[in-house]
């Protein structure tokens, strides 16, 4: 009986949710801005020794501000894809199944968990989808 779909998609999630994968949503470029602007300020107002100055309170402002916008990989593939993201997502995650040769879903968790090899190509794939398809940058 081939892997369906429903399948798939739970055997990713439970694979993201393992490993703990989050992704930042678009607060990475909003805190470099946030610390490149204080390291200005500070390096203005106070000289070289402002830069470090700026550059540090900067830095822990921007991660301050961003500390609520990580959010688990699984939760970004149930809750925000789209239908048409996740038919994607799942044909580059079926493509690295298929070298497995595992006809039913009810096997392919435990033989991803029991081979590092092949837990780490899912994840990878999952990971370079995120990266390209949807411009998200993964925090381990």
């Amino acid at each position: 009986m081939p892997i369906n779909s429903k399948e798939l998609l739970s055997v990713v999630t439970q694979l993201t949710e393992n490993k703990h994968v989050r992704v930042c949503v678009r607060e990475s470029i909003k805190g470099g801005f946030i610390a490149a602007a204080s390291t200005i300020v500070g390096g203005l107002v106070m000289g070289r020794a402002g830069l470090a100055v700026g550059a540090t309170v900067g830095g822990c402002a921007a991660a301050l501000m961003s500390s609520d916008e990580m959010k688990p990989v699984a939760q970004v593939i149930l809750q925000d894809m789209s239908h048409a993201q996740r038919q994607k997502l799942l044909a580059s995650v079926m493509a690295v199944v298929e070298d497995l040769r595992v006809e039913d879903a009810a096997l392919l968790m435990p033989l991803l968990l029991g081979n590092p090899g092949a837990k780490e190509a899912v994840l990878c794939a999952v990971a370079h989808f995120l990266q390209s398809e949807m411009s998200l940058q993964i925090m381990d």
